[in-house]
């Protein structure tokens, strides 16, 4: 079974705050339909110590995967930008489907626990403690990336 480590996008390979900052409501909810816009995604910006770090690890030999929260749909705008920050060689890259609303602890820890059929994840990045709370509860290591 392949040894891969996992990394969310938004938050830890992307600082996404200025297009979160542009997708805020009245009540300070996030508009979704605006932050996964991928019109939006030139408001990004690498995170470069992650991403040398995502690197470094794959160059001594494991592989990467992310997990992230962007809908499917946005697919190929997101590769385009995982790759213009210096982001590539990835073993998959795992979306959230169309149409689902799941909070993030939630869908991720369902993604990553059917994931653990295929690859042996030694540890997954996230910027959501709910989230990396979640998957440590399931029993997989995770590390809160700010």
């Amino acid at each position: 079974m392949k040894r891969v480590v996992s990394f969310d996008i938004d938050g830890v390979l992307v600082n996404s705050e200025d297009r979160l900052r542009m997708c805020i409501k009245g009540d300070n909810g996030v508009d979704w339909d605006c932050f996964l816009d991928c019109d939006k995604l030139p408001l990004d910006k690498p995170k470069p110590r992650i991403i040398e770090y995502l690197n470094f690890i794959r160059s001594r030999g494991f592989a990467i995967i992310i997990v992230t929260g962007r809908r499917e749909s946005m697919r190929d705008c997101t590769i385009r930008q995982l790759n213009s920050f210096g982001v590539y060689g990835f073993e998959g890259l795992f979306m959230r489907p169309d149409g689902n609303t799941e909070p993030d602890p939630i869908y991720k820890s369902w993604m990553i626990r059917n994931l653990l059929r295929e690859f042996h994840i030694l540890v997954h990045f996230d910027d959501n403690p709910n989230t990396v709370s979640t998957l440590l509860n399931t029993g997989i290591d995770a590390v809160v990336i700010s």
